[in-house]
Parts: C-alpha cells; sequence; structure tokens
C-alpha cells in the first residue's frame, strides 16, 4: 500500500515587489512636501489706517511683476486700523527689510495728477519700495506713495507764500523747465500769517539754490492781455494739472545755503529773473557734492564696403570732449579693411569729420583709446585735465555716465577684475555695447579715472595712464 502524499509548506517571503509601490509613493509625497515647505514663502504683516478696498487675494507687485500675495485683511485689536497678512514669493523676501515701504495702489484723483486708473476695473494691489536694511516681519503701510525727492538726499528748503495756489505735495520744483526737486508737504505757519512750503532739491542740484535765488509759483497756464489782444501761454501740462515752483539764480558766484534755509514764494517772477544765466556745476548724487559731470556725445562711425553692391555699415560709441581733442574707443577712429577709400567718416552732433587720408590727426595714447583734433562748430565744453587721473590701486568705485537724460551706472570695486586689458567688469551686471565709450568717474573725487570698451570678449575699464591729452 503506497505512502499517502504528504503537504509541503513553504513559508511566504518577507519581501515582495509589491511593497515597492507604498515605499515610492510615501518617497514621492514626502518630496512633494518638502517642495512646497521650501516654496511657501515668507509670511509678513503691515498695519494701515484704512483698508483701501483690499482684500485676500490680492496680490503684491514690484516693477511690474507679482511678487507676493495678500493672504488676510483684518481689523486691529483696538479697531483703529486694518493688518495685511502678507505673504511672500520665495524669489522675493529679500523685499521684507527695514526701510521698506508698502502702499496701495487705487484710483486717485486731484491736483496731484491721476494715478492708479489700472484698479478702476481690476483689483486693488499693494507696491513697495524695497529696504536695505535687516530683515524685518512688521511694517507701517503708507496711505499715500511716497514722494521720490523724499526718499533720496537733498537740500531741504522752506518757501514762505501767501497761498496755497495749485500746490501740492509731489508738485515739481524745476530750472529751466527740468525738474531739480519737488514740494514734500504744505502746512500753515504757526501764526497762520503764511502758508510754508517744504521742498527739497535733489542733492545733485544743490548748487543752484543760493542766498539770492528766486522762488515763484507755476500754475502752468499764464493769460497776457495789451493793446493788440489777449494771449495765452502754457508753462507745461505737467505744472498745469499738478501745479509748480520755478527758480531762478543770478550769475556771478555765490555762496550755497544750508538746510533750513527760507526764502519767499512770489505769485510770478520779475521779467529780470527770467534772464539770469548762471554758471553752476551741476553733480550727481553718486558723486561728492558739487562734482562736474561729463556730458559725453553719441557718435557713430559709418562706412561702404562692397564688390558687386555697396553697403553701408556702422559702428557706435560714445565721444567724449577733452582740451582740443575728442577721446573715443580707438575702433571708433580705425579704418575698416574693406572700407572704401574716402567712405570712412565719423558724425557726431551734426558735424561730420571725414578720417581719410586728407582727415585730421589720429593718435592712440593707449591701448583701446584714440584721439582726434576737436573739429570746429561742435559745441561741446572740454572736460579739463585737472578732473583726470591716472588710478594707483586698480579697479575703484567708479560711476559710469552717459547723456543727461540716462541714468549713470555704479560699479564697487568687487565689480571688476583687475587683467593686463584693464578692469573687466562682471558679466552679470547690466553693462552692454550702449555703454561702449562710457566715461568713468571715482566716486571719491568725480575725476576721470577710464574709459569703458566693450567688444565681443565682454566690457572692460581702461584706465588713464596719464591725464589726456
Amino acid at each position: 500500500m503506497s505512502e499517502p502524499p504528504v503537504a509541503r509548506v513553504d513559508p511566504a517571503p518577507r519581501w515582495t515587489p509589491i511593497w515597492l509601490v507604498p515605499i515610492v509613493a510615501l518617497a514621492v509625497a514626502l518630496f512633494l512636501g518638502w517642495q512646497a515647505w521650501g516654496a511657501r514663502g515668507t509670511t509678513i504683516t503691515i498695519a494701515f489706517p484704512e483698508g483701501f478696498g483690499l482684500k485676500a487675494g490680492d496680490t503684491l507687485r514690484h516693477r511690474g511683476i507679482v511678487a507676493g500675495e495678500v493672504s488676510q485683511v483684518a481689523y486691529t485689536a483696538e479697531l483703529d486700523g486694518v493688518t495685511v497678512d502678507l505673504v511672500l514669493d520665495q524669489g522675493a523676501i529679500d523685499l521684507a527689510r527695514v526701510g521698506s515701504r508698502f502702499w496701495v495702489v487705487r484710483p486717485s484723483f486731484g491736483w496731484a495728477g491721476i494715478t492708479g486708473l489700472e484698479t478702476l476695473i481690476g483689483d486693488r494691489y499693494l507696491a513697495v519700495l524695497p529696504g536695505d536694511g535687516p530683515a524685518q516681519r512688521h511694517f507701517v503701510g503708507l496711505d499715500q506713495p511716497p514722494i521720490a525727492e523724499a526718499l533720496q538726499p537733498g537740500l531741504d528748503i522752506t518757501l514762505e507764500g501767501e497761498a496755497r495756489g495749485s500746490l501740492s505735495p509731489g508738485s515739481p520744483v524745476t530750472f529751466r523747465r527740468i525738474q531739480v526737486g519737488s514740494v514734500l508737504a504744505i502746512s500753515l505757519a504757526s501764526d497762520g500769517r503764511s502758508v510754508q512750503v517744504s521742498a527739497r532739491v535733489r542733492q545733485e542740484y544743490a548748487a543752484l539754490v543760493q542766498p539770492g535765488t528766486k522762488f515763484w509759483e507755476t500754475s502752468g497756464l499764464g493769460l497776457d492781455v495789451g493793446i493788440t489782444g489777449a494771449s495765452f501761454h502754457l508753462e507745461s501740462l505737467e505744472s498745469l494739472v499738478r501745479g509748480g515752483v520755478s527758480l531762478a539764480t543770478p550769475a556771478g558766484p555765490g555762496e550755497r545755503v544750508s538746510t533750513g534755509h527760507r526764502f519767499t514764494l512770489h505769485d510770478r517772477p520779475e521779467p529780470a529773473w527770467l534772464d539770469w544765466r548762471p554758471s553752476v556745476p551741476i553733480g550727481h548724487s553718486q558723486l561728492p557734492v558739487g562734482s562736474p559731470v561729463p556730458h559725453p556725445r553719441r557718435a557713430s562711425l559709418s562706412w561702404t564696403e562692397g564688390r558687386l553692391w555697396d553697403d553701408t555699415e556702422v559702428r557706435e560709441g560714445w565721444v567724449l570732449a577733452v582740451p582740443g581733442a575728442l577721446l573715443c574707443p580707438a575702433d571708433l577712429l580705425e579704418i575698416p579693411e574693406d572700407a572704401h577709400e574716402g567712405s570712412v567718416s565719423l558724425e557726431l552732433g551734426g558735424v561730420r569729420i571725414s578720417l581719410d587720408a586728407q582727415g585730421p590727426e589720429v593718435q592712440t595714447p593707449q591701448a583701446g583709446l584714440g584721439l582726434v583734433s576737436l573739429p570746429e562748430g561742435l559745441d561741446v565744453e572740454p572736460w579739463p585735465r585737472s578732473m583726470q587721473r591716472v588710478p594707483e590701486n586698480g579697479p575703484e568705485d567708479c560711476v559710469l555716465v552717459l547723456d543727461p537724460g540716462s541714468p549713470p551706472l555704479s560699479l564697487a570695486p568687487g565689480g571688476f577684475e583687475a587683467t593686463d586689458d584693464g578692469w573687466l567688469i562682471d558679466g552679470s551686471l547690466p553693462v552692454d555695447q550702449r555703454w561702449h565709450g562710457a566715461p568713468a568717474l571715482a566716486r571719491v573725487d568725480g575725476r576721470l579715472v577710464g574709459v569703458v570698451l566693450v567688444d565681443s570678449s565682454g566690457a572692460r575699464v581702461i584706465p588713464l595712464q596719464r591725464p589726456l591729452p
């Protein structure tokens, strides 16, 4: 008789591939949670006197880009204001620093102008002017946008007039119809007999204000009536809407005034004031007080080349007048190899300088820089030798300047790398082809220490080896 079969019992394995599913799911969940935690941003609190229609979901915008979102708007414990909880995006955390100013952008109509029109049909939003202090999480918001001049160094003066007129905070202070400052505040004098206007003149224009300077209100619209009829004149559209203050300074040497100096605010100018033509050095806020600023001219080198048909080529850069000559990048004075004879010329300020064999003498005082004789008919004021200097200890803290309508660029020594070809500018800095030939001034004394050259290898400052020419 055969033995009955015997069952064999094998123990189940402790590990099977099916366990990979929950493990992978747990790992993915942990990774997504960690990623969400790192991208959650930073929450700050801003106190405002009113909510101005702000609500949860509204945004913070800086330079036209969303930088955060309002998570909550609530009353303060005393019900005398509101607090706004704002979650900053991860890349905008540096906006939460001491000195940052926040305000609600909303429609505003008045003598100060019309602003915030986009919020008439859209949501309100927060704007910010970044500070530069240490990190901070609690702020007091502004009930009005800040006035630009109030945040910059300058000369504070007080103007005393009989009435407010059309002035308001933010109204421009102008010289020859160019804004040099702003009205900061308007109030009654302590005895109520006059109106006091607090104004700030930008630091670079402070030399314009002297003891003999005259100020008057400009409403923008004038009416002259005579025997031949009536005529209107418009100062500017801005002064018509916002009001403004104009100033005039007499010719001749004059002392500079200090902060707090008081002037009379006249209703209208006397004819003699409008004829004053003072010669006053206009500087820049990034340079020592009273330092002049050079005004380079945009120049273009043009030439014709080609065999089957002619093509006109152009190379552009900046040219600075020095005593008796023009200082510029050497490539603006070089004759290209394929250029047709007699077709090469340098043009600037409506003056054409031929660079053929019969043209003016061209010099190369040092590698990368060129000099050409100052042509007749070009109305420029040369940059003096006394305002040039040879740098001695490598790269310096510099300010690069272009024409008066372009903002200068400040470069710290850490933005340079000293090489045999000059001070190589960090490629992450915004120095591109449009800066080719720009003067570089030392911030410590405002003197010319080099010229910017930009080519395919990058941008660099060529330091002067001697005063030019």
